[in-house]
């Protein structure tokens, strides 16, 4: 018994050491997975990648989008977790960027698969925006307008579309004029008189609660952790988010402010993207395969239900919920190709 033992023992110190010795990998993050927060889900996403490919893995935090882009684009990281037109646009500087899997819907599967891009405002500026028994954008026109990124998916490119489409025939807007050429800037020949980058999810909600701009573009999957729905139907119309007692930074000081929505739209769920120049087909696919397995979705540390602590009996914060089935699905590049029209 001790000498199987001890042949067990030597057997996983090799395996250590041959991860060690291995080229690391390295997975770019968005601003709205970097700070420390969301460090034990980085970790376990990275444990992932290091049991398909036997490399350790290097987190590289970033504090722009365009940074995290540029990085997975050049070849300065192997993987990323961005949104849709953070890999569009790396996929049009270097077309060996390429979607590895999705999370899918609740009923784990992917033509539902949606997140929301939203149009926010302060509870307490909400009456301003009312129309009949709901609300309007009408009056966001001329306010200060905080955006996430000109590279975010639901925190500019969605909720421009919105935006647009709504004043198109008061503002004489026509196919051809671009959501980056309306609303990248604000003055007083423009739509809003200023525009703000939060230049994450986080940053472009606090920007609102702050009182540094008056409207704000967010989304649900980055945010809703650190607030708490009070009344309404979540992601929809006068749905009301109070920042929860305890809720970390940038909310550490702010418990008991809220936000309305003024407006929803459901996107498509954000693809894990890879570097084709950086991995081998046998490396893509181990990690595809680990990805997708039953495994990985019923891991509580990747796929996380409310309220879940860890073995230590610490509260856990996931990137990717769990409230059914879901689970990652492989995805290609046609999947995103509504993303794409719209950007055109």
């Amino acid at each position: 018994m001790k000498r199987v033992s001890l042949l067990l023992l030597l057997s996983a110190l090799s395996v250590s050491a041959l991860v060690a010795e291995a080229k690391p990998l390295t997975v770019v993050w968005y601003p709205n997975n970097s700070s420390e927060d969301w460090k034990d889900a980085r970790q376990s996403f990275d444990e992932l990648i290091t049991k398909a490919t036997g490399r350790p893995v290097v987190d590289k935090l970033t504090t722009d989008y365009v940074i995290a882009i540029e990085a997975i684009a050049s070849g300065n990281a192997d993987l990323c977790y961005p949104g849709a037109v953070g890999y569009i646009q790396a996929s049009m500087k270097n077309p060996q960027v390429v979607p590895v899997a999705t999370a899918s819907s609740p009923k784990g599967t992917l033509d539902d698969s949606v997140y929301h891009s939203r149009i926010a405002v302060r509870t307490e500026d909400a009456p301003k925006y009312a129309s009949g028994s709901g609300y309007s954008l009408e009056n966001i026109k001329g306010k200060t307008m905080s955006f996430v990124s000109s590279s975010s998916t639901s925190g500019f490119l969605v909720p421009g579309t919105v935006i647009k489409s709504y004043f198109a025939k008061q503002m004489k807007w026509g196919a051809n004029d671009k959501v980056e050429d309306l609303f990248l800037e604000g003055g007083s020949d423009k739509f809003f008189s200023q525009v703000l980058f939060g230049q994450s999810h986080q940053g472009s909600i606090y920007n609102v609660l702050a009182k540094k701009a008056d409207v704000c573009a967010v989304d649900d999957i980055d945010v809703d952790s650190y607030f708490e729905l009070s009344s309404g139907t979540a992601n929809t119309a006068g749905a009301v988010y109070v920042v929860k007692s305890g809720a970390a930074a940038p909310f550490d000081s702010m418990a008991g402010s809220s936000f309305t929505v003024l407006s929803s739209t459901a996107v498509k769920q954000s693809p894990i993207i890879a570097n084709m120049n950086k991995l081998s087909t046998k490396e893509f696919n181990a990690i595809r395969a680990i990805l997708t397995a039953d495994s990985t979705a019923n891991n509580p540390k990747i796929f996380t239900p409310a309220d879940y602590k860890d073995e230590n009996g610490k509260p856990y914060t996931g990137m990717w919920s769990k409230t059914g089935n879901e689970r990652f699905l492989a995805v290609d590049a046609t999947w995103y190709d509504d993303i794409r029209a719209m950007m055109r």
